[in-house]
Formats: structure tokens, sequence, C-alpha cells
């Protein structure tokens, strides 16, 4: 074990209200997962931030070091998709973003969709996504193999961040949201191109916005709806912060924006992972419904996003024709295989 002195110096530099720089931060992380800090250490400093409440350096220098740590998922694309949130909204709805991720495939985007099995939500997209029949515990040689053949792959974080191992049961004891929490949008281990991420605060878009633009994505839209979902929400205002390169900008959409009625954000909840995969089976077999709007709202905007479209009007249209067309479930299909 190294020293605690640099945990509690930290933790105390934290608790007097002083932010992290992104250099301290990155060896504080890196040293949590190596294995040398004790669960103490990394319970006290994980608090200390949370209360505090984490800053764009403690972000950067967090991203930093869980890159570092994490597998590579090796690929060819110019451009590739990723639509992991930092979830914790807590709206209880169906996977959106993961139904998004699919449909965006069926419109020809190359995605790496990175998730995890549920913390606090009620279903994660790795969850949902094993009830549909996708094998998710594939190692990085078949992540890649999948992304090149079929152009979708699923970056399950259990198994691509293994260092992670030696913080998981401290958060779990924590059982609250801590720095960690706002990391796996900023960690995906096929490196991302375009980011349609989700957040569940006003707050956490601010900060993920201003740490993505010092990490590296060539154009990202950071996600916080005026009803609270962290997804392209029909029921209120979307409000999503642009960022590419050093430069940010704002968008806010609603319903006509899309050309789609305004949803009911009650419509959109699931249960549990079963009752989430039951939802997408039946957007992709063309029922119609406020979830379906949903996905085609999500969908739309992640074709803005990568330049498929010039308006989310004509995503909504790309989206629906590769739903009824039978593309999305084709995509399914063969992620299942």
């Amino acid at each position: 074990m190294t020293s605690p002195n640099l945990f509690a110096v930290a933790a105390h530099q934290a608790q007097s209200g002083a932010d992290l720089s992104v250099e301290q931060t990155s060896e504080l992380i890196d040293t949590m997962l190596r294995g040398e800090a004790s669960d103490d250490d990394i319970a006290a400093l994980l608090l200390a931030l949370k209360d505090k409440g984490e800053s764009v350096s403690e972000l950067v220098g967090a991203s930093q070091a869980m890159r570092r740590h994490m597998t590579r998922i090796p690929h060819h694309h110019e451009v590739l998709l990723d639509t992991c949130g930092t979830g914790g909204s807590g709206s209880g709805t169906f996977n959106i973003s993961t139904a998004v991720a699919i449909v965006a495939a069926a419109c020809g985007v190359a995605v790496a969709k990175h998730g995890n099995r549920k913390a606090t939500s009620l279903t994660g997209s790795a969850d949902v996504l094993e009830v549909l029949g996708v094998k998710i515990e594939s190692d990085a040689e078949g992540v890649a193999e999948r992304l090149d053949s079929i152009g979708i792959c699923f970056c399950f974080a259990a198994k691509l961040h293994p260092a992670m191992r030696h913080v998981v049961g401290v958060r779990r004891k924590l059982g609250v949201k801590t720095l960690f929490n706002l990391l796996g949008p900023l960690c995906n281990p096929a490196g991302a191109t375009h980011q349609l991420l989700g957040t569940s605060s006003v707050d956490a878009q601010n900060k993920v916005a201003s740490a993505i633009s010092q990490l590296g994505t060539i154009r990202s839209f950071v996600v916080h709806s005026s009803d609270g979902q962290d997804e392209v929400s029909l029921a209120g205002t979307a409000n999503i912060i642009e960022v590419g390169g050093d430069q940010s900008k704002t968008h806010a959409f609603t319903a006509d924006d899309f050309g789609l009625p305004s949803v009911d954000a009650q419509s959109l909840a699931a249960a549990d992972p079963t009752e989430s995969a039951a939802i997408i089976e039946s957007i992709f077999a063309g029922q119609p419904s406020p979830c379906r709007d949903t996905v085609l709202a999500g969908t739309a905007t992640a074709l803005l996003l990568v330049g498929k479209v010039s308006d989310v009007a004509q995503g909504v249209t790309m989206a629906a024709e590769a739903i009824d067309g039978g593309q999305a479930l084709a995509k399914l299909e063969a992620l299942r295989s």
C-alpha cells in the first residue's frame, strides 16, 4: 500500500471546499485502479468529493486515469457513436439510449454502445441487452470483430474496465452516487468520436460538457431535458450543449421540432429489464407508441450529431424508415448472432 498521506491531504482539501487539480486527481485514481489504496482511503476521498461537488478538473483527471487502465477496442471508423449517459435521473424509463443506439446503427452509423448492469436504476443497458439475447460478456477481440462485421458493438464496462474491480466493493458499500458515476460516458473503450450523452441534472450537464471538451471527442451533444430526463425528451424541452473541439453552443428541441406528439414521461416506464426489452421489441416490430416516438427523437438527434441529416425532422423520417423497413430488427438479430 502507498502512504495514505496522498489521500488524506486530498480529502482534507476537498472538505475545505477546494477542487483537486487534473494531475492530482489522475494520480489518486491511478493509485486506486492499481489496487494500491485502502478501502477506507477510497471511501473518504469519494465522499469528500461528493460533498463538495465534483469539479471539471476532477472529472478530467479521473477520466484520464480510467482511460489508461481500460481495455481498448481497435477499429477503423472515422465516425463512431456512443449513446451512453450518466444515468441517475431516477426517471424509471425503458432503456431509451440502448434502443437509439440500435436504430442509429440501422441507419448506417457505426456505434460502440458503452454500458453496464444496473446500479441505482431499474434496468441497465447490459441487463436489457442480455434479456434481448445479446451476448454481453465478449472480450476485446470479440467486441472489435462485432463492430467490424455488423457496425455495432456493446462495450460492457465490467469486462473492459477490469481495474474497476479495486473500487467496486467500496462503491457498493457506500451505496451513493460518486465521481465514478459520471465517468462511464467519458471513458468509452472504443474511443467514440461522437457522443449523445444524457445527464441527470443541469449541473452534471455543464460539468460533463466542460470535461468532454478537454478529453477529445470530435463532436458531442450533452443532454438534459426540462422534465428531468437524461434523454432527448418529448415531455418537455431537450436542452443540449454541443461540444466540438474547444467550441460549444446550445440547442433546444421540443416535440414540434421533431414533428412528433408530446409524450407523458410516465408512459415510458419499465419496471425491470424484461419489460424494457419487451418495449424495445414492440418498437422494432413497428408498433406505434410514445416509446417509439421517444426513440425516433433520440435517434434523430444522434443522426444530426454525426452529420447524417441536416435537421431533426429529417432524422425522424430516416429513423422511422429504419424501423418500419425492418433494418432495426435486423440489426438486433445481428447482435444476437
